[in-house]
């Protein structure tokens, strides 16, 4: 029976190749769309879970209530002591370590590499699973100064030979000794390095000092140990080593508080001020997986839609079968196995787009998703059982419908059901093009945000500013000389340093002692150290008062600038605050203007105050910051990289300051890019679809059609007929979709301190959008049908 069903679909698809044509490539479409999203949840799903244990795996983090800084009091550093103290306290804690991200220069006698890795202790390879090529894992970090290396670095240092024993040089004046080669960390990793260096024991004894919070501790609890019951004793550990804000004088409320984070939640639950991991978004991975359903029941609908369109053409093929005792559960069986292939057919093509945009959609998504059929244990069941599901959902409606078909009806030539057929094309296209609708409107309001922040007045230049890191200290102790032999160069107008560029100042303290201000009260404060021209390199306008002065001894120890936000936050104007004086680490600070306010962190952040002091030390250089003209730009980098090499032993590297602006909403262009992607294809689908029905609509019409052509019908007024109705729903499903779209954008803008306002006009272009999209799939077959010599379609009455 099996064998003759796939015969007469075999059949059926061949006898309709366009109609079989229109099907498979929406349902290819749709298929396509979702194996990617499929690849892409997978992977962000499988972050961490290599390792041995995964589930007992932990790190802390910590709530500073109060301590508000970047829009959250939720830290992800710790003590460095923290991990040993948990190691010897708890029973519970099989083991810890402290990890602290590091990015150095290593090197031998013939090349040196700057590297970005990690200090821990000899303990993380009881934590974490390190597979290692040389060396073990028992004494890899157990002495000073050892240094276990990845296999990519390994090779680009020493080739192929066993490094284990070779020195290094490390940051150019110590010697570390490799004590281990470990594999590549995979690409489903949230902590990634090129070596691992061990922690100083000076840094990390648990006796020492609580009050600094610049490590990450992660810690393995026993098989069985619940983590929930575990956290709730780690209050006791705040106040007996008397953490920051731990002591009971502290109100409860107001107490550092530490949390348990399981490993496997670390890359999908971000949003914890100093983060070492590398994370997505789990918001993101809803998203994409509700649009990736939505898109194959896109292509589903398509199928079910032209599948009832045609159930007149074939309902005297179900009424002669019925007629010469065909069961309900054959025909049933008989128009899923014709779903089925077409489904099975359709995988096939979307195999191989999946193969041609999965290289464009890992750029879209910053993933390095593989379509691997054997090296994935999942894919193949998953699309068979995709195949089954899509196929069996696709086609049950229709098959349901045909099945119920009375042969007495049929044969005689009367319609029947073409109420209820009629109802649910509507009903399918009016959803169909809702959806569109909606991403459509969504794909706008992205790129209008983004556009708008683009343009925004940020306050500060971003044009042609070439930041260097100040990495080397010969650099930063070098930094008068470079800035006099720069500005003989005529294309640089300005050199300056800062502790922190405009684009994210991360440095936060807090100043108290202003006048009026009670005896405890502070105001946390962005802070950044600047040279004297940080203002004319970076475009910046006073509000008020002056900017730092060589001249002026008095501007070294106690001048100081603040912008707009913090004078209001003081209650002073502007111009009040010009003279004003307050106490700042313990020394008196005294404005001497004041700067406009401008976007130092990205427009999710409200604009915070901010004091800009003058810079005396030159280890507190982080960025040296350059203005330069247009003209012959790439002469004029090369100038500068060789006045910098000339005195440090570091890499040259530059970045402008529109990139690094730029990498503040590499996630927000990502999904801008992403949802384009996904409107295209959704659009595809929809028109594929409205084109087949349009196609199969004009040809049930052509004798009416030849008729009114004959009666003096032109083909403007037969267009018109042929689309009006297709285009009425297209209407309706306008007024679904824009609702939901403002909704869902609305949340999205929320999240933002600066947007656009969200009025109609995008809606509006959104419907219009639709509407031409759906004019143009129904268009063409109104016309063809309009243009028919009515001779040819009449003349067989």
């Amino acid at each position: 029976m099996l064998k003759n069903y796939l015969k007469i679909a075999l059949r059926s698809v061949t006898k309709q190749k366009g109609y079989a044509s229109v099907n498979i490539i929406g349902l290819a479409a749709g298929l396509a769309c979702f194996v990617m999203i499929l690849l892409f949840v997978q992977h962000e799903l499988s972050y961490d879970r290599f390792h041995d244990g995964s589930e007992d795996i932990y790190r802390v983090i910590q709530r500073q209530p109060g301590n508000v800084y970047l829009s959250t009091d939720v830290f992800a550093v710790t003590p460095a002591a923290l991990a040993g103290a948990l190691a010897a306290e708890y029973p519970e804690v099989r083991a810890a370590t402290p990890v602290m991200a590091r990015n150095v220069l290593l090197g031998d006698s013939t090349a040196t590499f700057l590297e970005e890795g990690i200090w821990a202790s000899n303990e993380f390879f009881d934590v974490f699973t390190a597979d290692f090529v040389y060396g073990s894992p028992v004494s890899a970090l157990a002495e000073p100064q050892s240094l276990v290396l990845s296999r990519s670095l390994a090779l680009k240092i020493f080739g192929e030979t066993n490094p284990v024993g070779q020195t290094l040089t490390y940051q150019t004046d110590a010697l570390y000794t490799v004590t281990g080669v470990i594999r590549d960390t995979p690409p489903n990793s949230s902590l990634r390095y090129s070596f691992i260096a061990d922690f100083p024991q000076s840094e990390i004894a648990y006796e020492g000092v609580w009050n600094s919070n610049n490590t990450h501790t992660f810690f393995r609890l026993a098989e069985g140990v619940d983590a929930a019951e575990f956290e709730a004793k780690l209050p006791s550990l705040v106040s007996k080593y008397g953490v920051h804000r731990g002591g009971s004088d502290v109100p409860a409320e107001e107490r550092t508080r530490y949390f348990v984070q399981p490993l496997t939640e670390v890359h999908l639950h971000p949003g914890f001020n100093f983060d070492i991991a590398f994370t997505g978004d789990i918001k993101y991975v809803y998203l994409f997986s509700a649009i990736g359903l939505i898109i194959l029941i896109l292509a589903g609908v398509n199928y079910t839609n032209l599948a009832v369109a045609r159930s007149m053409q074939r309902a005297r093929e179900v009424g002669l079968r019925k007629a010469i005792g065909a069961h309900r559960g054959q025909l049933i069986g008989q128009f899923l196995s014709e779903s089925v292939l077409m489904s099975s057919c359709a995988l096939l093509l979307a195999l191989g787009l999946v193969h041609i945009l999965l290289p464009h959609f890992n750029q879209l998504i910053d993933r390095p998703i593989q379509l691997e059929y054997l090296g994935n244990e999942a894919l193949l069941p998953g699309l068979f059982g995709l195949v089954v599901v899509v196929g069996l959902l696709s086609g049950s409606y229709p098959a349901l419908f045909m099945a119920s078909l009375r042969p007495m009806h049929v044969l005689s030539g009367k319609r029947d059901g073409s109420s209820r057929r009629l109802r649910l094309q509507r009903l399918l296209i009016v959803g169909q093009y809702a959806v569109s609708i909606a991403l459509i409107a969504g794909s706008f309001v992205i790129y209008r945000q983004m556009q708008f922040i683009q343009e925004k007045e940020l306050g500060y230049d971003r044009d042609y500013v070439v930041t260097i890191p100040a990495r080397d200290e010969a650099l930063r102790t070098s930094f008068e000389n470079l800035q006099e032999e720069w500005l003989r160069n005529p294309r640089i107008t300005a050199v300056t340093t800062s502790s922190n560029l405009p684009t994210n100042i991360q440095c936060r303290q807090a100043i108290n002692g202003w006048e009026g201000s009670g005896s405890e009260e502070t105001l946390p404060i962005y802070c950044n150290t600047v040279g004297y021209d940080f203002l004319d390199v970076f475009g910046m306008e006073l509000a008020a008062g002056r900017s730092f002065s060589r001249g002026l001894a008095s501007d070294a120890n106690a001048a100081s600038l603040i912008n707009e936000a913090a004078a209001r936050a003081l209650g002073w104007t502007s111009e009040e605050a010009v003279g004003r004086q307050f106490m700042h680490n313990d020394a008196e600070r005294r404005v001497i203007g004041v700067v406009k306010d401008f976007h130092m962190h990205s427009m999710h952040l409200v604009i915070q105050p901010l004091i800009l002091l003058l810079n005396q030390e030159p280890n507190a250089v982080t960025y040296i910051s350059a203005k330069v003209r247009s003209e012959e730009l790439t002469e004029t980098i090369a100038s500068m990289q060789q006045t910098v090499e000339a005195v440090s032993t570091y890499p040259f590297e530059y970045q402008f300051l529109d990139e690094r602006f730029d990498e503040l909403y590499q996630a927000e262009q990502r999904l801008g890019a992403t949802f384009r992607f996904f409107t295209i294809l959704a659009l595809l689908i929809a028109s594929l679809g409205l084109f087949g029905l349009a196609a199969y609509s004009a040809g049930q019409r052509k004798k009416e059609v030849g008729i009114r052509k004959v009666l003096g019908a032109n083909t403007t007024s037969l267009v018109a007929l042929l689309s009006s109705d297709f285009l009425r729903l297209v209407g309706i499903a306008f007024i679904v979709g824009a609702p939901v779209a403002y909704f869902a954008m609305r949340t999205w803008l929320d999240d933002f301190a600066y947007s656009i306002e969200l009025g109609p006009g995008v809606f509006i272009l959104s419907g219009i959008a639709a509407l031409l999209i759906a004019l143009c799939s129904v268009s063409y077959q109104a016309i063809r049908a309009a243009l028919t010599n009515p001779v040819d379609v009449i003349r067989y009455e």
